[in-house]
């Protein structure tokens, strides 16, 4: 399919852990219309940082998983040195939605990020506009999310959200403007998919090589001394302390409440037992939420009161 005609459009931002979108692209290729796979050029990190990468064994995966031609290997310079990591991240976001052309809609998915059921985001967003065009009133599609916060010897600690709507992020949009990774001041749909994401489940030092590079490292653990005090906590975590620990989001505490634990040797395995969440909105709560109308009324209603 030409990228004229594609509807849904998929782009990943490619670094230093290309391995894992061998777990995130099949999750999702055979929805896809067009993946493109944006990768630095000189192998070099939001933060300036050259990192390693094994160019050879990168273009044979993409070759033996693109068996339908779906995939756009992008190879650019996205990381300069007169902007910091997150000002890097949202050109290197904008440059994938130009490449992919307007219309349609457009997906961003970090390579830590799996879809537990892509098609049914898929139909999900088809529902809202079958094939969106750019002249269209601009909105995001939200997905929930499951973090992975660490890996542990049987298992995985991941963010335990109770009885509260998940954290979640605009992966879908009918208007690319990237303005804070994939936030902007669109309207926001929220969804009841969800997405596992390995987001700080590395090993020491990985985690410590993304948290000094990572897009929000500029903004959220900009001085050193919180990025080591973080990340000295996030070291003693374990399957017999996990539950004391409250309100572990490094810019906003409250956005992971608590942890929880499930046992799986890999990602595979943990996603065959994990059990998802029951959704915290009823069908009609989730409407009023994902009404604009309701939205503004309620908007309004806080200010008058606030």
């Amino acid at each position: 399919m030409s990228i004229g005609s594609a509807i849904i459009k998929v782009g990943f931002c490619v670094s230093y852990d290309w391995e894992l979108l061998r777990k995130s692209i099949p999750r999702i290729y055979a929805e896809a219309d067009i993946i493109c796979l944006a990768l630095d050029k000189d192998r070099k990190s939001w933060g300036g940082n050259p990192f390693e990468f094994d160019s050879k064994a990168f273009y044979d995966f993409v070759k033996n998983i693109d068996v339908k031609n779906k995939i756009i290997v992008y190879e650019d310079v996205f990381s300069l040195p007169e902007l910091n990591s997150r000002q890097n991240c949202n050109r290197h976001r904008m440059l994938i939605a130009e490449k992919m052309g307007a219309g349609g809609w457009h997906i961003q998915i970090d390579s830590d990020e799996y879809f537990l059921d892509f098609t049914a985001f898929v139909k999900a967003l088809k529902e809202i506009n079958p094939n969106p065009k750019p002249t269209d009133k601009p909105l995001n599609v939200c997905p929930c999310l499951v973090p992975l916060i660490k890996k542990t010897e049987e298992g995985y600690l991941y963010v335990d959200f109770r009885s509260n709507i998940p954290e979640n992020a605009p992966f879908a949009t009918n208007l690319p403007e990237y303005l804070r990774a994939r936030n902007n001041g669109h309207f926001n749909v929220l969804v009841p998919q969800y997405v596992i994401h390995e987001t700080w489940a590395r090993s020491d030092e990985e985690l410590w090589y993304k948290i000094n590079n990572w897009g929000h490292a500029s903004e959220e653990l900009e001085e050193k001394k919180q990025r080591l005090s973080y990340y000295n906590l996030w070291k003693s975590l374990n399957e017999n302390n996990y539950q004391y620990i409250r309100d572990f989001h490094p810019a906003s505490p409250r956005a992971w409440p608590s942890l929880g634990y499930c046992k799986g040797r890999n990602v595979d395995e943990f996603i065959r037992n994990f059990t998802v969440p029951a959704f915290p909105l009823s069908t009609f709560q989730l409407f009023l939420r994902n009404n604009r109308n309701a939205a503004r009324v309620k908007a309004l209603w806080g200010r008058i009161f606030s």
